[in-house]
């Protein structure tokens, strides 16, 4: 009778371990779900911000071309001259690659990054945020060697009805001062550089996006609509 108790007792201390380890188990998978479910809202806000900064940024090294063949050409339209104009005055500032990460940090600073998905969804998630540092640092670094298109007595800055920037150009003067020319041309360079890095930033995002999707069992939303900042 001892021996049968003894083993009673054994068996259910061992059951107890057990459901508390069930217990454990499904907890840590609640708080996993729950994690990659808040990272993945956040990426797919990350996604469309990065496409809508990617075309944006094509859209400025397409008016920095054109500005430079207007330049060569030395002709065209008053109308071709104010759309560059409109669109070059946003060449003084390169923004930044991805909006803020705050649940990324979060997950970072608690703990739970090791919970987010299996070892390919956190292999593209580091491949994500290793590009994202990198591309970063030499965004700064072109906006640190933009030339400053204040230089050029051919732009000409005003504040319009809406208290936003404006520029007027004279590309005829533009077209006799080669040292302007030579500030249109790197400015555009410096654009191409970062259009590559945004680019390569959007490839990477999507593909995050696209595993943490699969691990949380829904499809990520790679066409979520753009931020306004109306």
């Amino acid at each position: 009778m001892v021996s049968i108790e003894f083993v009673l007792v054994v068996v259910g201390v061992l059951f107890a371990f057990q459901i508390n380890e069930w217990a454990n188990e499904r907890a840590n998978e609640n708080s996993r779900q729950q994690a990659s479910e808040r990272l993945l809202e956040e990426v797919e806000r990350s996604v469309a911000y990065i496409r809508q900064a990617t075309e944006y940024e094509q859209g400025i090294v397409d008016a920095l071309r054109a500005a430079i063949n207007r330049i060569d050409a030395r002709s065209g339209t008053s109308a071709a001259e104010a759309a560059l104009a409109s669109r070059l005055v946003r060449a003084r500032a390169m923004v930044a690659l991805a909006p803020p990460s705050s649940v990324y940090d979060d997950i970072v600073s608690s703990g739970e990054l090791h919970l987010i998905g299996d070892e390919k969804v956190r292999a593209a998630i580091g491949r994500y945020r290793s590009t994202l540092s990198f591309e970063e640092r030499m965004r700064q670094q072109l906006q640190a060697t933009l030339p400053a298109f204040e230089r050029i007595e051919a732009f000409r800055y005003t504040i319009d009805r809406n208290g936003h920037m404006a520029m007027q150009l004279d590309f005829a003067a533009l077209g006799r001062d080669l040292q302007a020319r030579q500030i249109v041309a790197l400015t555009a360079e410096n654009h191409r550089i970062l259009l590559m890095l945004r680019t390569r930033a959007l490839h990477d995002s999507e593909l995050m996006c696209v595993a943490l999707g699969n691990s949380v069992g829904r499809a990520c939303n790679l066409r979520l609509p753009p931020p306004s900042f109306d």
